[in-house]
């Protein structure tokens, strides 16, 4: 069994039972690392109260995350308009010698930019890091893309990737995605792409100057301090992204009907069957079939994981 279906039982049961983790492991007959894996990925997901050690409601703890990756972009938005202060007007005033380089390439010199970004790939020792917003790809620089990032994974590179989810709809994205996977390239997508970028070994980071206009150019920076900010950024977006196989086949959500989403809107906020019931007006036979509509549309097992994956697409 995987941890993540070890880790939903053992949270199963302490919502149902009202047992603390340790009783609820205990009671599933888990032992030593099997415990502490479930412990920690619980805890991760703001599932368990780690003092306590007692369930947090999921709808609870995806607010708190939600909200504090707000916060986080919110600082992260700051940090990208001081950097940007600072390369336009003060970096090269200092003259001390520090670990840092940015360098601004116009659109019109892309190519000289896809030469040094190519190069740097080919050197990267550890990490491979890429975000895309919605884009109309080529077939020959998807190909091409996907070449360069199997080959770092086949030097021991760990490379991740993360796409707009809207760009599954494309079946050259969909076969394009498939093949990465293939080649061991990890691969997430999200309803909303902020920025796009690549990033190697945290070192070196290439990104739009203007978020979603490939014509006002790109920075090339380098240096562990002024790459961190995206770092995290990173990090943040990975976290929240979904599996590719998680994304149905309507990744934007206008398949559902306006009774789905009615009935998907309150069953974000906890709602039970009679409560939407009496919202809705409509009966109680009804609410149990559009639920389990949305779960089967979603691909999900239950309630608690279509609301997660609506959550992750966005639709709520």
């Amino acid at each position: 069994m995987s941890d993540e279906a070890t880790a939903r039982r053992v949270y199963t049961r302490m919502r149902r039972h009202r047992e603390s983790f340790g009783a609820a492991a205990a009671g599933l007959g888990l032992r030593g690392a099997e415990v502490e894996r479930a412990r920690d990925r619980l805890t991760r997901l703001g599932l368990l109260n780690p003092g306590a050690e007692i369930a947090v409601d999921a709808m609870a703890a995806l607010s708190r995350m939600l909200l504090g990756g707000e916060e986080l972009l919110g600082m992260l938005a700051e940090q990208r308009a001081a950097s940007r202060e600072l390369t336009e007007h003060y970096l090269r005033l200092d003259g001390d010698p520090q670990d840092a380089h940015v360098e601004f390439f116009p659109r019109a010199n892309v190519e000289a930019l896809r030469v040094k970004l190519r190069a740097a790939t080919d050197r990267a020792r550890e990490e491979v890091m890429g975000m895309h917003m919605p884009h109309a790809w080529e077939p020959e620089r998807l190909r091409d893309s996907r070449a360069e990032d199997v080959r770092a994974v086949a030097r021991g590179v760990r490379v991740r990737i993360m796409h707009a989810q809207s760009q599954l709809a494309q079946p050259a994205m969909r076969e394009h995605v498939q093949g990465m996977l293939e080649g061991g390239v990890e691969v997430r997508t999200m309803p909303f792409v902020p920025v796009r970028l690549i990033m190697l070994d945290r070192e070196l980071a290439v990104v739009e100057v203007m978020p979603g206009d490939l014509m006002a150019g790109a920075m090339l920076i380098e240096g562990r301090g002024l790459v961190a900010s995206y770092a995290a950024l990173f990090d943040y977006c990975w976290m929240t992204a979904s599996e590719p196989g998680d994304v149905p086949r309507a990744a934007d959500g206008e398949e559902l009907n306006e009774q789905q989403r009615a009935v998907l809107r309150l069953l974000a906020t906890g709602a039970k069957d009679d409560a939407i019931a009496r919202a809705l007006g409509v009966s109680n036979r009804t609410v149990t079939r559009v639920v389990a509509e949305l779960t089967a549309h979603l691909g999900a097992d239950s309630r608690f994981q279509a609301g997660v994956r609506a959550a992750k697409l966005g639709w709520i």
